[in-house]
């Protein structure tokens, strides 16, 4: 999924901007780092995940972080709800330096590659 894809998604869904952020690989498509990925992880408030719960036909995702699907596109939870957030084309997305922080607390595989990433882009 490119920056295209994302932003038709994201327009197709008109989540509530003040309680959701896009994260992860989606994030780092919008900011320019990464040319695509799988799917669209976002963040939540807490009230707004048990709403999108209701809303849609939601599958479970991953037990453990309690993240849930949208049609195999949107990944949400509101573990990693934070309240910075900068807004690219008028959608909500994790602030760089909180980006940063996630993928290193995170510290798979894939986010230490991402990290290596946003390091040499910055650069």
């Amino acid at each position: 999924m490119n920056r295209k894809d994302i932003i038709k998604y994201l327009k197709k869904y008109n989540f509530n901007p003040k309680k959701y952020l896009v994260i992860n690989g989606a994030a780092m498509v919008l900011y320019g780092f990464k040319e695509e990925t799988p799917n669209i992880d976002i963040a939540t408030t807490k009230e707004y995940k048990t709403e999108l719960l209701k809303t849609y036909n939601c599958v479970l995702e991953n037990m453990e972080n309690d993240t849930y699907l949208i049609d195999d596109i949107i990944s949400f939870g509101n573990n990693n709800y934070k309240r910075n957030k900068e807004y690219i084309e008028c959608f909500p997305v994790i602030k760089l330096t909180d980006l940063i922080l996630l993928k290193q607390k995170l510290n798979r595989p894939k986010d230490k590659r991402d990290l290596k990433i946003i390091f040499d882009k910055l650069k």
